[in-house]
């Protein structure tokens, strides 16, 4: 999957799965220094996601400071070929930084076994080159 290097940031994109909807969020940042996905909530909208019992309330710490996120576990998440069933998620504020709509961290990527190269701005998951 090819990587889209601008403003020295590396973006890919990723569907979510809820409810019966499929958003495709873009503007996602490959960000191999967080432990956690995190999607902005604005970028959610499509999914209708209301809090439930068993959401839980997040600190996210990072360069920007201290917030926090709601963790929810929603039906599906898909980068590239890699499906993930039943994820936990997190959704958080990122209205501060215009034009991004997320982050993939290391929660999705070492599980996942992706390969990041850099010289060919590509993506894709040892052994399914």
């Amino acid at each position: 999957m090819k990587i889209d290097y601008r403003d020295g940031l590396l973006f890919v994109s990723l569907t979510l799965e809820y409810g019966g909807h499929t958003p495709t969020v873009h503007n996602i940042i490959l960000d191999t220094g967080a432990a956690q996905s995190l999607i902005a909530r604005e970028a959610a909208e499509p999914l209708d996601i209301q809090t439930g019992d068993d959401d839980i309330i997040v600190p996210m710490l990072g360069i920007g400071g201290r917030d926090y996120a709601l963790r929810k576990q929603i039906d599906g998440l898909k980068f590239g070929q890699y499906h993930i069933q039943n994820p936990f998620v997190d959704f958080g504020n990122l209205e501060a930084h215009p034009g991004i709509d997320g982050l993939l961290g290391s929660d999705i990527l070492v599980p996942g076994r992706f390969v990041i190269g850099l010289d060919t701005l590509e993506i894709y998951q040892k052994n399914n080159q």
